[in-house]
């Protein structure tokens, strides 16, 4: 049965190649200057194509490297002739991500080779049992708010996948020792990572998009977006703090217990564990201070000397390579996986493709008719990120909107828009496609996050934060 979403793409596949060159010979319309992508019936083909792919990934759980790179394709045959613009196109974003995630990537791996994070899950491992023992009911609030707002600030600092990188094994550590189910936290943190990053200047590359367009400065997001993203994530932490308890007492339920599973004598002992865990850990000190020192000033130059930021990431990755051990230096390289890599290629090839097309086309005609009310911004935003990407949407339109509303309201409507669209997907955002590598890499089925069990958490309140912003930034900015 598993072979049915392959097939079925491969099907879809050749008859999109099929369409589109029946398109191309029979096309007889000289006033179409676009060429048949810009079609209705390309637009539709496209979608079915996207929505067949995501149904795979929700029904089958076909991998998402395999579903997307296959769409991409399908999507480079419906341009047809210019299929090799758009390639050209998508690769420019993917070129900058191969080089400033691989440098955050290799220095965060190599403080989790050296134990470093596992002393940090250790400690505040430590520090949950002490605080269950005296106060049981307030332990999974607190386990959530301080996760989740970790992952916030943290993002909000350095950057949203920066951010993701180091908490989530944090999360998945903490999560397992103390038998919560860290479905939910990892879903809430892939949003509190997104709304982190939208928080601040550099926090994730629309906003830096989006500054150059408007002139923002980092005060401005201080004072006028960080209250609408704290109010969201408060809702976060509430929501994932009741899915996380529920969850917790089904399985309590059906392990035939009385009450949540966490007696004061096995808590007891966990804590116990978890200081001689801590205690007995055996650190890599000197890749613990490569991997911390490379990470930190890459982040700090990154944002301090953005326009260098390429060559600064290039020589954060040679220099991770070469201070590492001999034996481990190409594992070192390809920490971040192949399959990260072909995700991300096939992401950013269907973000051109897209922006490229009548539904591209359709978004923008709908942007442009409204005179770029922020609640229109937001919601384009919104299913302009989630059909593409968020740093390509906010690339085709910030500029166009500014020239329409040079305000406040709408550049951060703009962003509002992304972020939830950003938050709807475990596609749709950089830190997402990195959430779902990561998380696979506890061969564990209790952690990892795929398209299938983030969708449930992740598209019912992104659609809760698009309302909110288009409430928010349309009568309070």
């Amino acid at each position: 049965m598993r072979r049915i979403p392959f097939l079925l793409l491969v099907l879809v596949l050749f008859l999109a190649g099929g369409a589109s060159v029946f398109a191309a010979d029979t096309a007889h319309a000289p006033a179409d200057v676009h060429g048949w992508s810009f079609h209705m019936s390309a637009g539709v083909l496209m979608l079915v194509l996207l929505l067949s792919a995501f149904f795979a990934m929700t029904r089958y759980e076909t991998p998402l490297p395999l579903a997307m790179s296959l769409v991409s394709c399908a999507f480079l045959i419906i341009q047809w002739d210019y299929a090799p613009t758009i390639l050209r196109t998508g690769f420019e974003h993917y070129a900058d991500i191969t080089i400033l995630f691989t440098a955050v990537a290799i220095p965060a791996h190599m403080i989790e080779r050296s134990q470093g994070f596992k002393w940090i899950a250790a400690w505040l491992g430590h520090q949950l049992g002490k605080i269950r023992l005296r106060a049981p009911r307030l332990t999974t609030p607190l386990l959530v708010a301080v996760l989740l707002g970790a992952t916030y600030v943290t993002a909000a600092l350095m950057h949203n996948v920066t951010s993701i990188l180091i908490m989530t094994p944090v999360i998945i550590r903490l999560c397992a020792s103390y038998q919560v189910p860290s479905r939910w936290i990892l879903s809430a943190a892939l949003i509190a990572s997104n709304l982190g990053g939208f928080s601040t200047r550099w926090g994730d590359t629309p906003n830096i998009i989006e500054s150059a367009a408007w002139g923002l400065e980092a005060g401005d997001f201080m004072r006028e977006v960080l209250p609408a993203n704290l109010i969201v994530v408060a809702v976060l932490i509430i929501v994932a703090t009741f899915l996380t308890q529920r969850s917790i007492s089904r399985r309590s339920r059906e392990a035939g217990a009385k009450a949540v599973p966490f007696y004061t004598l096995q808590v007891a002992q966990t804590a116990a564990d978890w200081k001689k865990a801590k205690a007995d850990l055996a650190i890599d000190r000197r890749l613990l201070a490569t991997g911390f020192t490379l990470l930190a000033l890459f982040i700090v130059l990154h944002v301090v000397f953005h326009k260098l930021a390429i060559a600064i990431g290039a020589a954060t990755i040679v220099a991770a390579v070469m201070l590492d051990r001999k034996k481990d230096r190409y594992h070192t390289l390809t920490s971040l996986g192949f399959d990260v890599y072909f995700t991300f290629a096939a992401i950013f090839v269907l973000a051109g493709c897209v922006s490229h097309s009548w539904i591209g086309e359709q978004l923008y005609a709908q942007l442009m008719s409204a005179k770029a009310a922020p609640w229109v911004i937001a919601t384009t935003g919104y299913f302009g990120t989630t059909f593409t990407e968020a740093a390509s949407w906010a690339t085709a339109v910030s500029h166009s909107i500014q020239a329409l509303d040079p305000s406040h309201a709408a550049a951060w409507a703009l962003g509002g828009g992304i972020c939830a669209g950003s938050s709807s997907l475990v596609t749709a955002a950089s830190a997402g496609i990195i959430l779902a590598e990561e998380s696979g890499r506890f061969n564990d089925p209790e952690h990892a996050i795929t398209f299938k069990r983030y969708l449930a958490f992740g598209l019912p309140f992104s659609l809760f934060m698009l309302l909110f912003y288009s409430v928010y930034f349309s009568f309070v900015r």
